[in-house]
């Protein structure tokens, strides 16, 4: 269920979930509209409707995918390329004489998730 079906079930009006959540109406239209969301609107959204945030990142995940498959190909802007290159920057080995980005713990973490879909990939 979307951010928009969820408001809809409760038979709130943008401005009353802005209200009920402390979110800005315009920061409530991004949403509904599909655009991206802060971590922060996302708690607040997940408080007011009594679920996790992660199950409002699903729901969002699917009916941007949902989006996709209507519309064709995504055009990302230049700040989007460049964070998707830099994430993917991190998920790298640095070579030898590179810096690491990340801390030890967390390099460890990305190894070792790296490991458990490797041993997923293989069943």
């Amino acid at each position: 269920m979307s951010i928009q079906q969820r408001r809809l079930a409760k038979g709130w009006t943008q401005d009353e979930l802005a209200l009920h959540s402390g979110i800005s109406v315009r920061t409530i239209q991004r949403v509904e509209s599909g655009q991206s969301v802060g971590s922060e609107t996302l708690k607040c959204l997940a408080a007011v409707f009594e679920t996790s945030v992660n199950s409002l990142i699903q729901e969002q995940d699917m009916n941007s995918v949902k989006h996709t498959e209507n519309t064709g190909s995504v055009t990302l802007n230049e700040s989007e390329e460049s964070a998707i290159k830099y994430g993917q920057s991190l998920l790298q080995t640095p070579k030898r004489g590179e810096s690491d980005p990340l801390t030890r713990i967390e390099r460890e973490a990305i190894d070792y998730g790296k490991s458990l879909l490797r041993k997923l990939k293989q069943k």
